[in-house]
């Protein structure tokens, strides 16, 4: 923003602001364009822990599944977490919240209530094949 400023010092101060933008956002934007990758891949970044621009994810969504009576231990294990992109994290909250034709109007968290840790399973990763996220 020129804060009122013109001339050398407005493209100054835009510069500035840009610089510090791109300081905080484009390591989201470099995530967002991630090849996909194997399942084995995802897990082991999120074995690692956070870094800037991804996020941990659930294959199978943790409040829904414990909700459901699944156990802690397998909701929060090594194999229902991945790191993943936290831009293609949004989209797939997004899209689980939305209405599907798919799952008769039912919003995919609406259709998964009471359905089994497998078919949980299969929507998760195939959302996240669709996203780009897991290797076919």
């Amino acid at each position: 923003m020129s804060r009122g400023a013109a001339g050398p010092i407005a493209v100054l101060l835009t510069a500035i602001d840009v610089a510090r933008w791109m300081q905080t956002y484009y390591s989201w934007i470099e995530a967002y364009f991630d090849a996909p990758k194997t399942l084995t891949e995802l897990q082991r970044g999120a074995a690692r822990g956070k870094r800037d621009g991804y996020d941990i994810h659930h294959v199978v969504e943790e409040d829904a599944a414990l909700k459901d009576g699944f156990p802690d231990s397998t909701v929060n294990g090594a194999a229902n977490l991945v790191r993943i992109s936290r831009l293609k994290h949004w989209q797939i909250n997004s899209w689980f919240q939305k209405p599907n034709l798919n799952y008769g109007g039912l919003t995919p968290r609406q259709f998964l209530k009471g359905k089994s840790w497998e078919e949980r399973l299969k929507i998760g990763l195939d959302t996240l094949k669709k996203e780009g996220i897991l290797k076919p």
